[in-house]
């Protein structure tokens, strides 16, 4: 821990603090005056005693304390100019990591969130950042701030009298020791902390967001003793953090009344043998008393200094993923593919299991071809290669006689509409899931859409019809609504290459065939890859291929495979059985 932490510190000054050189000068100016004038403050005790009090000095009874009115207004006004000032340094930066971490996140690879828990990326966003936030307004605050009260009320100590200013912090150094050994540990306890947040988080997210499959399975229990058991461990790690914590304040407590106890007594010595004033000696006193607690909160400062760097390091682990496991930078060139796709002995492999085999495909542009196989041929994959969700592969892709790794992502997807299974709405009306297909869609668009993928016939029955907001993931609808709203998402973006990869799996037989009837005008100029369930719903495909194990097992139309293929013989009679039952 201790080696990284260097490089982070210097990573957020020259990389983040230095953006904001203006406004943090203006902060410092302001954090000048502010101690300044509590290091006036203290000087005007001597006179108040000596020259009022002793004295008798009528003048400086009415100076005094508009003197001490006119610094405090002063303090006030900078203190609060330097405090606003960093705050809005930090959110600042904060803002800028968040965005940059979002950034790296939208162009990270699929293999990396396959691998990854969603909970623990959001909780760098969020939870790492609030401890950095907190650690740059205290930390470049305080320090600055902290170290120039205790500068200036220094200065009037050694101007009242060196000799008992030596006395006074003669105790300090003591503290050094025990600040630095407790900041370590804290970071380490921080860091732990953090990653065990993140863990609640991903338990928290999974619980709500499978919570019909938990309540289906009975798993309300199982749920709470996952929950329980990351949130007890939490729990110690924040109370061990306390026990390490909390040991500096009576250390720094102790300390502080040690160089105070051995002032009052030199002081007093030196106020009897005459070798300074009665105004001197509480001048000096108020200074001491004054600049504990900037010393008390420069030692409690560190705690928070380490906590923001814990969560530093996971923010930079974040930003720093290596470049193989993000997608390249795309860019927009408006090409247009005719979407003649082509398969030459592509084989794949998710870590060491083999997934596809030396798979050859010829898709010719317009035309409806089709991909049967049992659960695990490796259907799905060959979309996920086509898109490119994946790269390692071996073998050629080619769209329109283009190998596809050479066309940029953003030509390559912005040419495909996909329609998956698995349906994602955002939490927005019904019209605004349609448009992301298509953001800058007319009314007509949307409504010529929603009418041909069957979204107008629930939709108009309710009461805001499409500005009827779908709930998180689509949670108010059916499933076979849900699949309606994304396959008119897919229909308005109007791509030339269409992918269904069983998109009409969650419809029930009738309302599968409507669909797929009034698809077929859409699908006339299109080339259209179907995945299907229903071996019904691709008869008509000009080309069907079957799948077995990864490997082509056969190709050719309806009736020629029910006489040539197994597997397509065998979807046949499971799909006679189901219509059976």
């Amino acid at each position: 821990m201790e080696k990284n932490r260097k490089p982070v510190i210097n990573r957020l000054i020259f990389g983040y603090l230095s953006n904001h050189k203006f406004t943090i000068l203006i902060a410092l100016i302001m954090m000048i005056i502010s101690a300044a004038a509590t290091g006036l403050h203290a000087w005007l005790v001597r006179p108040a005693l000596d020259e009022v009090l002793i004295k008798g000095n009528r003048e400086m009874l009415f100076l005094i304390p508009f003197a001490i009115i006119i610094v405090t207004l002063f303090k006030g006004l900078a203190t609060y100019t330097h405090s606003y000032q960093m705050s809005k340094v930090a959110h600042s930066i904060i803002a800028k990591l968040q965005t940059q971490m979002f950034e790296k996140l939208m162009y990270l690879n699929l293999k990396y969130f396959n691998d990854s828990k969603s909970g623990n990326l959001i909780s760098r966003l969020i939870n790492d950042t609030y401890y950095l936030r907190l650690a740059i307004v205290k930390s470049v605050t305080a320090v600055i701030k902290d170290i120039l009260v205790i500068i200036f009320l220094l200065g009037n100590m050694f101007y009242q009298s060196w000799t008992l200013t030596l006395f006074a912090f003669f105790a300090f150094p003591l503290a050094i020791w025990p600040i630095r050994k407790i900041g370590k540990s804290i970071r380490k306890i921080t860091y732990t902390i953090q990653n065990e947040i993140a863990t609640f988080s991903n338990v928290l997210a999974e619980g709500i967001k499978g919570i019909r499959q938990v309540k289906a399975y009975n798993k309300e229990e199982y749920e709470k003793k996952r929950a329980y058991k990351t949130i007890d461990y939490i729990k110690k790690y924040f109370i061990h953090s306390a026990f390490v914590s909390n040991r500096l304040s009576p250390l720094m407590e102790f300390i502080g009344s040690l160089a105070v106890a051995l002032s009052i007594y030199a002081g007093g010595v030196f106020v009897l043998n005459e070798s300074m004033t009665t105004g001197q000696f509480m001048s000096f006193l108020v200074s001491l008393l004054l600049a504990y607690q900037p010393v008390k909160a420069l030692g409690n400062l560190n705690i928070s200094v380490q906590e923001g760097l814990a969560g530093a390091e996971r923010i930079f682990e974040l930003l720093d993923t290596p470049k193989n496991k993000s997608e390249n930078i795309v860019y927009k060139s408006d090409k247009i593919l005719k979407g003649e796709i082509i398969f030459n002995k592509v084989s794949f492999a998710y870590q060491e299991e083999i997934v596809l085999q030396e798979v050859n495909l010829n898709i010719p542009a317009g035309k409806k071809v089709a991909l049967v196989g049992m659960s695990g041929s490796g259907k799905s994959t060959i979309v996920n290669l086509l898109l490119r969700f994946f790269d390692n592969y071996t073998g050629n892709i080619n769209i329109d006689n283009q190998d596809i790794k050479t066309i940029s992502l953003y030509d390559l997807r912005e040419n495909v509409s996909l329609i998956t299974q698995e349906t994602f709405l955002f939490n927005e009306s019904i019209l605004d899931n349609i448009k992301y297909g298509k953001l800058n869609a007319t009314d007509e668009e949307i409504h010529r859409v929603a009418e041909l993928a069957g979204v107008n016939q629930f939709a108009n029955t309710m009461t805001n019809k499409l500005n009827t907001v779908v709930g998180e993931s689509g949670i108010k609808l059916s499933g076979g609504q849900r699949q309606r709203i994304a396959i008119a998402r897919a229909l308005i973006k109007n791509s030339p290459i269409l992918i269904m990869d069983e998109a009409t799996s969650s419809l029930d037989n009738i309302t599968e065939k409507k669909i797929q009837d009034a698809l077929k005008e859409v699908m006339k100029n299109k080339t259209t890859l179907i995945i299907a369930h229903r071996l019904s719903t691709i008869k008509d495909a000009d080309v069907i291929y079957t799948l077995d194990k990864g490997v082509i097992e056969c190709q050719g139309k309806h009736d020629d495979l029910l006489n040539n293929s197994k597997v397509y013989k065998k979807l046949q009679l499971k799909e006679n059985l189901e219509n059976e039952i």
